[in-house]
Parts: C-alpha cells; sequence; structure tokens
C-alpha cells in the first residue's frame, strides 16, 4: 500500500508535466489557426471592399435621359474612380485631363482623362488603351456624349463611355493620328494622319480622304450642321469642302485667323469665330448668306469678362465660352453669351481653381445646350490602401477577443486539475 501510494506520488510530477506540455501544445495550435483564420478574414474582407463593390458598382445601370453640363467642376481627387473597378459614367458631359489618380496599392495613374457624367455629375477616370498626353484637342466628345476618340502612333481609338468598350482602329488609319470632331450625328470622325481622312465610327472605315488639307487647317475645319462638308480659313478664305465628293468652295474672311476656334450654329446661318487682338480674345458672329458670303452680325464683348476659349452654341441667339472675371482673375468660368444684343452672360459652370489641365476641357454639345445642373460633389472613394488598412485592423481586433476571451466552465476545471 505504502509503495502503490509513492509510486503514485512520483508518478504524479510526471502526470502533470505531461498535461502542461498536451495543453501547451494545444495552445499554440490554436494559436497558429486563430492567426490564420484572422488572415484569411482579413483577405476575404480586402477583396469584398475592393474586387467585390467593384463589381456591384459595374453592374449599375446606366441613365440615357437628356443630360446637363454640371454648374460646379469639383477638383478631382487622387481617388477619383477608375472605369475599371467602378464601372463606366455613361453619356458624358465634359471631358478632361488630371495630374494623377491612385490606382490599386502602390500604381499611379499619371496624366489620366477624367469623364463627368451629364446623367449625375459623376466622376471617372478612364482606364482605356492608349490614353493622351494633356494636350489640347487630344481627345474628341461626340456631340450626344457617347463616344469619345483619340488618336495613337498605331490609329485611333474610339471609347463607348456607357458600355466602356474601346476599340482600337488601326487597319485604315496607319501612324500616328491626331483627332479631330465627330460628326453632328456622331456617325463620323475627323482624323488627321499625313492627310484628312473621315472615318466611320462604327466600322473604323476611311469613306473619304481630302486632299491638300494642311495639320494647321485639319485641327481647325468643323463640320457643318448638316454633316455634308467641314469649314476652315486658308489664305483669308472660309474653305468649305465637300467630304463626299472633294470639291472646296470658299469665300472671303479677311478677320477670321488661321488658328481661330469656329463653331457653326445649329441653323447653320451664323458662324462664330474667336478672334485674338493685341492679346485680348472676343467671338464674333457671322451671317452667312445663301452663296456662302459672310457678314458681320454682332461682337460678343461684354465688359468685365475676359474671354479664353469657344465652346460652342448653346442655342440660335448665344454663345458658350471660358472667361475670367475681371474683377477678379481667379475663377475661371464658362458663360452663356448673347449674340444678338449686350445683355450680361449667363454663368455656366465654374471651374476649379488649380487640379486640371485648362486646354484640355471638351464640352459635349447636347448637354451644353441643355443648361447646367447642380450636381452633388461625388462621393470619392477609399483607396485601396486605406480599406486594406481597415482589413487589417478589424481582423487584428476580432483576433485579440479571440485571445483574451474568458474558458469556458469545463476548460477552467481542466486546468486546476
Amino acid at each position: 500500500m505504502q509503495c502503490d501510494a509513492a509510486d503514485r506520488s512520483s508518478l504524479a510530477p510526471a502526470v502533470r508535466s505531461t498535461r502542461e506540455e498536451a495543453a501547451v501544445h494545444a495552445s499554440r495550435i490554436k494559436l497558429v489557426v486563430a492567426v490564420l483564420v484572422a488572415a484569411l478574414l482579413g483577405t476575404a474582407l480586402y477583396l469584398v471592399l475592393t474586387e467585390g463593390v467593384a463589381m456591384l458598382r459595374s453592374s449599375e445601370p446606366q441613365d440615357a435621359g437628356p443630360g446637363e453640363v454640371p454648374k460646379f467642376v469639383y477638383t478631382p481627387r487622387d481617388t477619383v474612380p477608375t472605369t475599371e473597378d467602378h464601372g463606366p459614367v455613361g453619356p458624358v458631359a465634359l471631358v478632361l485631363a488630371v495630374p494623377s489618380v491612385r490606382e490599386g496599392l502602390t500604381g499611379r495613374m499619371e496624366n489620366p482623362w477624367v469623364a463627368v457624367s451629364s446623367q449625375d455629375g459623376r466622376y471617372r477616370a478612364l482606364s482605356a488603351p492608349h490614353r493622351p498626353d494633356p494636350e489640347a484637342d487630344a481627345v474628341a466628345v461626340s456631340s450626344d456624349g457617347r463616344s469619345l476618340a483619340w488618336g495613337f502612333e498605331d490609329g485611333v481609338v474610339v471609347l463607348d463611355p456607357v458600355s466602356d468598350e474601346a476599340r482600337e482602329l488601326v487597319e485604315q488609319i496607319p501612324g500616328d493620328a491626331a483627332v479631330g470632331e465627330f460628326s453632328p450625328d456622331g456617325r463620323l470622325l475627323t482624323v488627321y494622319a499625313g492627310e484628312l481622312h473621315v472615318m466611320e465610327v462604327s466600322s473604323g472605315e476611311v469613306v473619304a480622304r481630302l486632299d491638300g488639307v494642311d495639320e494647321r487647317a485639319a485641327r481647325q475645319a468643323v463640320w457643318t450642321t448638316d454633316g455634308a462638308a467641314l469649314t476652315y480659313v486658308e489664305n483669308g478664305r472660309l474653305v468649305t469642302h465637300d467630304w463626299g465628293s472633294d470639291a472646296r468652295t470658299s469665300v472671303p474672311a479677311p478677320t477670321i485667323a488661321e488658328e481661330a476656334t469656329l463653331a457653326w450654329s445649329p441653323s447653320g446661318e451664323q458662324l462664330a469665330a474667336l478672334r485674338e487682338v493685341r492679346g485680348v480674345r472676343f467671338v464674333e458672329v457671322f451671317d452667312v448668306a445663301g452663296d456662302g458670303r459672310l457678314s458681320l452680325a454682332h461682337t460678343v464683348r461684354p465688359a468685365g469678362h475676359a474671354q479664353r476659349e469657344l465652346l460652342g452654341w448653346v442655342n440660335d441667339r448665344r454663345v458658350a465660352v471660358t472667361a475670367l472675371r475681371i474683377e477678379t482673375g481667379t475663377l475661371e468660368l464658362a458663360y452663356s453669351m448673347s449674340t444678338v444684343d449686350t445683355s450680361p452672360p449667363s454663368q455656366l459652370m465654374q471651374l476649379p481653381a488649380d487640379g486640371i489641365h485648362r486646354p484640355t476641357l471638351e464640352v459635349a454639345a447636347e448637354p451644353l445646350s441643355q443648361g447646367s445642373a447642380r450636381f452633388e460633389e461625388p462621393t470619392w472613394p477609399a483607396t485601396d490602401v486605406s480599406k486594406l488598412v481597415a482589413s487589417v485592423v478589424l481582423s487584428a481586433f476580432l483576433l485579440g477577443l479571440y485571445l483574451t476571451r474568458r474558458p469556458r466552465k469545463g476548460q477552467s476545471r481542466l486546468v486546476e486539475r
């Protein structure tokens, strides 16, 4: 009896040691499992916050009603959503280039082009191939805001901002291409690549090549309202170039400079041209006679406003321009200005003081003619870095709760034994 008791007492420390080792081993396994579960949870949460939300947003339906230009153009944040992660923007009111936006965890998209929806003012950085450098007239916008185009070293890219489908048209226009303007119905696009081409947008087929048009004239060329011809200034004359027959007619236009911005009124009865005299810019409006001859009808030059760019016609009695208020000179605005009298300008858009490449601003004609709307400032998304940090913090918090939880009664009795 005494021997058995002595044996049991001598074995007790060994049993306790074995149990402690088993408990420590089990706790280590539980810790490893808990850490792995927390890591998987954090990874899943991060993917939900990035890819999951992106898939949800990219499936949102796109509105198709008549659009308007935004009354306020906000300085895009560096977290502006991209079309790749947040889906297409829909019909656009305007496009412009900005210095950069974040892309993923460590990436950055340099000099991206941002499109602003004409439906609700949403912003999207275009994740499309061969985005051009931030230069004036680098991107063309169709009148209805449903097509964008730009050139690159091998052809032309045409982007549908409603479906986010980008087509690279390289067979018909090889070489370094510069886009011009969409025709009023959006069916055709002018492209300069050594010579002036007229391209059918739907097929990418070149339907005409216009001889004797240099790059300067090709960049200035604007469509007549019926889409039958292109007009530009050459040697002091306004040339009307029929793209179907390649025939040209011209009338004297001694006061229109060859670098002037041109725009036809919706009715086609007037032509507007931005003129610069000793550093001061203003718009001249010409009546167009039946034989095509021009006569000066009105000079748009309201006091207190320094005009900068001609955006186009709002209707047959008003043009839209960007201008500075001479009194302040700090904010650039888009105004609707009368072409028939001296009534004061009406503000259309206010542009941000910084954060955009101003010469790149391109506005869709139809939303411009609808007027401006006060869209709310966009909700800029959180960066992928902040989403990753949030996922890690939440996973660590849950892991800490698990490791510091109070043991159940059965577990506490086992520890006491």
